[in-house]
This record gives C-alpha cells, sequence and structure tokens, in this order.
C-alpha cells in the first residue's frame, strides 16, 4: 500500500514542483522581456524547470528550488527592469481627470526639444486641476531651456478648425519647479474655451519661451505685497510660490479680491501657506454674496491696506487684474505716499477682450465701412492699406489679409513689436523702454495711427 501511495503521488509532486519554477521563469520574462540581450538570463531558468523530472529525488527538489530563487534574486539585483511601455494620450473625448496636486515639485519627463516653426515647442499636459468652477490649471512637462522668472507668462498655440490660435498666458508654478511648469486659465473666450473642453492629461499644447515684464522683485529687501482680483491671480500666484521656497525671510502679503468665496483659486494652498509660514499674510475678499468669518468684505480698499500691511510707504506692490482695478490701486497707493516705481502692474482686461473676438479677419465687405482717411504703408513688402477708424494697425492689417507675428493682442508680451518707419501713432503699452521708443518702435496690437504712417513689416 505505501509503495503504491508513493508511485501515485510522486507526478502529484513533481507537477507542482515544476508549476513553481516555470512560475519564476514567466515573471523573470515579464520583468526582463526576452529579447536578445535577456535570452542569457532565460536559459539558467528554463534548466531548472526541467531538473524536477531529471532528478526527483526529495532534497535535489528543494536544491533546485533554492538555486532558481537564488538566481532571480541576483538577477533583480543586478539588472534593471525593463521600462513600460509609455501611457497613450487620452482621448479628448474622454472623461476629464484630476489628481490631488503634491504639496511639492515632482519630477516629470522632459518635453521634446524640437520647435515647431515660429520657436514653439511641444509640452505634453501632465495634469488638470479644477481650481474654481471656471478656473483651470494645466500641468505641463517643462520643455529644456524654459527658465523664466516668477510672474512672466508663456504663449501657447493650439488649432482651431484648421487654423492657428495664439495667446499668452501667465505662469502659475514656481520657476523652482523645474520638471514642469503650470498655467492657469479662466474659461472666458475662444481659446480658453477650448483648452477647458479639449486639453486633458496626455494631450500636445505648442508653448514659446516666457517673456514679460511683471516679475518678482529679486535682490530687495523690501516687502512684497501682492494685490490681485480675479484670475489675476495668477502670476501672483507663482511669485507667492517663488518667495516661499526663494525668499523665506522677507514680508509678503496677498490681498486677493474675488466676487464670491466660490471664486477663490488655490484656496487649500494659500491657507496652507498662511499656516505654515510665518512671513506670508494672506487675505481674501469677497464683494458679493455671504462669506466665511475668516473672509473679508469688499474690495480692496484704503482701510483694507492700511489694515494688513503695516509700512506701505517702504513696500514693493505688484498689482494684477481688471485695467479698473489696477487703476483705482495705482490711485489709492499713491495717495497714501507710495512712490510709482513701488508700483508695479499687469492687466488682463485687453487679453481677455481680446480671446472674445473671433480669430478670422473681418468680412471684406465691412472694410470700407471701417476705413478711414489714414493709410499705413508696409515698406518691406511695399503694399499700402486703409486704417480701419477705431481699431489698431495689427486688427488693420488683419482685415486686410495681412498677418503680423502678435500673441497677447494686450501690450505686454513684445511679440509684434515692430518700427515705426514715419507718421504718429498713439501707442498704449509700458512694455517699451525709453530707448525702443527713442528707435521708433512700437506695439502694433494697441497703437492706433494718428495719421498716414509706415510701417518696416
Amino acid at each position: 500500500m505505501d509503495e503504491l501511495l508513493r508511485q501515485t503521488s510522486q507526478p502529484s509532486l513533481l507537477a507542482a514542483v515544476t508549476t513553481v519554477h516555470i512560475s519564476l521563469l514567466l515573471l523573470r520574462m515579464f520583468r526582463n522581456p526576452p529579447r536578445a540581450r535577456y535570452m542569457l538570463l532565460l536559459l539558467p531558468c528554463v534548466a531548472l524547470a526541467a531538473t524536477p523530472w531529471f532528478f526527483p529525488v526529495p532534497a535535489a527538489l528543494i536544491l533546485g528550488l533554492v538555486v532558481h530563487v537564488a538566481w532571480f534574486v541576483v538577477v533583480e539585483r543586478t539588472v534593471a527592469t525593463a521600462p513600460q511601455p509609455a501611457a497613450k494620450p487620452v482621448s479628448t473625448s474622454a472623461r476629464r481627470a484630476s489628481v490631488p496636486r503634491p504639496s511639492a515639485p515632482q519630477p516629470a519627463p522632459a518635453a521634446p526639444r524640437a520647435a515647431a516653426p515660429g520657436g514653439f515647442v511641444p509640452a505634453p499636459v501632465l495634469a488638470v486641476f479644477q481650481e474654481t468652477p471656471d478656473i483651470r490649471t494645466f500641468r505641463l512637462a517643462r520643455p529644456e531651456g524654459f527658465d523664466f522668472r516668477a510672474g512672466q507668462f508663456v504663449t501657447v498655440r493650439v488649432n482651431v478648425d484648421g487654423k492657428p490660435v495664439v495667446r499668452c498666458y501667465s505662469i502659475s508654478s514656481a520657476p523652482e519647479a523645474t520638471g514642469y511648469l503650470e498655467i492657469t486659465v479662466k474659461r472666458q473666450g475662444l481659446m480658453s474655451g477650448m483648452l477647458h473642453a479639449t486639453v486633458r492629461p496626455g494631450s500636445l499644447l505648442h508653448l514659446k519661451s516666457p517673456a514679460g515684464g511683471f516679475v518678482y522683485p529679486a535682490n530687495d529687501d523690501r516687502p512684497v505685497a501682492l494685490l490681485g482680483a480675479g484670475v489675476g491671480i495668477t502670476p501672483l500666484m507663482s511669485m507667492l510660490r517663488h518667495a516661499v521656497l526663494a525668499d523665506p525671510t522677507r514680508p509678503v502679503t496677498l490681498l486677493y479680491s474675488v466676487r464670491t468665496p466660490r471664486d477663490l483659486a488655490f484656496s487649500d494652498e494659500l491657507r496652507w501657506f498662511a499656516g505654515r509660514h510665518r512671513h506670508v499674510k494672506i487675505r481674501a475678499t469677497v464683494t458679493s454674496g455671504p462669506r466665511p468669518t475668516e473672509l473679508l468684505a469688499g474690495r480692496i480698499d484704503r482701510q483694507m491696506v492700511l489694515d494688513q500691511i503695516p509700512d506701505p510707504a517702504n513696500t514693493v506692490f505688484l498689482v494684477c487684474g481688471p485695467a479698473a482695478m489696477i487703476e483705482a490701486m495705482t490711485n489709492l497707493l499713491a495717495a497714501l505716499g507710495v512712490p510709482r516705481s513701488q508700483v508695479r502692474s499687469e492687466a488682463f482686461e485687453a487679453a481677455v477682450a481680446s480671446t472674445q473676438a473671433s480669430y478670422a479677419p473681418p468680412p471684406a465687405q465691412q472694410q470700407v465701412a471701417l476705413s478711414s482717411a489714414h493709410t499705413i504703408r508696409l515698406t518691406a513688402s511695399g503694399r499700402s492699406l486703409p486704417a480701419c477708424a477705431g481699431r489698431t494697425l495689427l486688427e488693420s492689417c488683419e482685415a486686410a489679409g495681412v498677418d503680423l507675428p502678435a500673441a497677447c493682442r494686450a501690450g505686454v508680451c513684445g511679440t509684434c513689436r515692430t518700427r515705426l518707419v514715419s507718421g504718429e501713432v498713439d501707442c498704449q503699452s509700458d512694455l517699451l523702454g525709453e530707448g525702443d521708443r527713442a528707435n521708433g518702435f512700437i506695439l502694433p496690437c494697441v497703437s492706433v495711427p494718428m495719421g498716414d504712417c509706415a510701417l518696416e513689416a
């Protein structure tokens, strides 16, 4: 009877041991796919899987398993695991994804280096964050060489109905987050609405290098005050994050005005900053509706500034929001004795208006009604075209089918910078320095002709 049991149980035992060997072999093949360079690693596994049938005694079975496990561990420690295939881009029709924002910068894959025509570089979208019902942050893999100062913007290009559309968006992440950069976009107008509707993790955007003169005041020991309204918080958020990381002893105050509590962007992070960093003071105020007790009421005014900023005359102010808010803050700070050189600002209102307009030039039949007696001459191409009454040089050129390089359409990026050869224009921008203006440079996107003029274009 004992001999019968031994004969019937031995094949089952050998099969069980062989199954363990084969499992280790398959796991090794999964960890290191059997290409030519890995075949030598798999041969000992195959040989060990066959040993139970040649040496069926218990001692040999145990020894074979021990050797196989030891070989698996040796290979695991000495040979890097093969990389997994990259995730496929998420379809724009897929369900919207959002992931928690990490508390510290995380490494991210570098974006492709090859630049598209016009200096644009492709950058994959890594994550999308819902800040408020109509504001989202898009985290992009930061292309190599995209160094920037806190407060600057990037130019973004996408195709809409087969035509390129270009807009500028402020960077909201800190320069210290080297693996990625973030832009925060409010859903308004053609391109911003398209970004909200279609861009998901895995999508690809094309960026031009960071630019802009509205930046964090470095190499200065004076306190900083950030005054923001609505989506104007975007560049100020980059400055605040930078101040926390790079300027940990410099007092920073953020006064942030929104319409209702649900319009507060970055609320969790702002609360964390205020509780974690003693040199940071953050006060948010709402202009309508019920509010929690920790929020102030009304717009930023004289009393609020005096209550929250101990020494305004010795503070550097950075203001960002609608043009009316900037004008009100500039007048208020002047009345408080703050030198004009200590008040820097950037307006979104003109850029917002341009995003709400169609990217296509007006129909030809409208050009006659809009044209005035003035003429714009383009010296490089030899063309002459009518100046549209009440419109900028850029709009007049686009109405005539002439494409000038442009991005922000608000006089803040400098993409359309062009030399005025003759004539007089009203150029409403603080971006150009005295040297540029002395050499005849203007920004056609915010320049209205005062008579006949000629452009070096």
